[in-house]
């Protein structure tokens, strides 16, 4: 975790460098750039922020963060995974007929919203084992 937030920190920096040589280089005669590289050294800065808030929150250090650590360190069960969900595939087919309805007009977006709304539902609740599980 540490080196992570130490990582985005060092883009965040670099990124807000590149901005500046940038701006001065196009003598901010550019509307697109600029501000995109700003915006991208913002996102490091994001990143670095919420990995620094969340190593200061934590109880215990990382074993990813120990340099005598094992892989058997980390055992355990780290969440859910269904390698036979075919709900990531409907779910990338309805995101392309939303963005084909950006494209062609916008009551082709507002079509493509439901089956995305379906998509999204059914991957959520997959791994729902309570009562209404399906």
């Amino acid at each position: 975790m540490k080196v992570s937030f130490i990582l985005f920190g060092g883009i965040g920096v670099f990124l807000l460098v590149v901005t500046v040589v940038y701006g001065v280089w196009t003598q901010m005669g550019e509307l697109a750039g600029f501000p995109l590289l700003l915006l991208t050294a913002g996102l490091g800065f994001m990143l670095w922020w919420y990995l620094r808030s969340t190593a200061k929150n934590a109880d215990e250090e990382m074993f990813a963060d120990d340099p005598d650590g094992e892989i058997s360190d980390m055992s355990g069960n780290y969440g859910d995974f269904y390698p036979w969900s075919w709900w990531p595939l409907g779910l990338g087919a309805a995101l392309a007929f939303v963005v084909f309805g950006l494209a062609v007009d916008w009551w082709v977006l507002y079509l493509s919203l439901i089956p995305v709304i379906f998509f999204i539902t059914g991957w959520v609740m997959e791994g729902n084992r309570k009562t209404y599980a399906h």
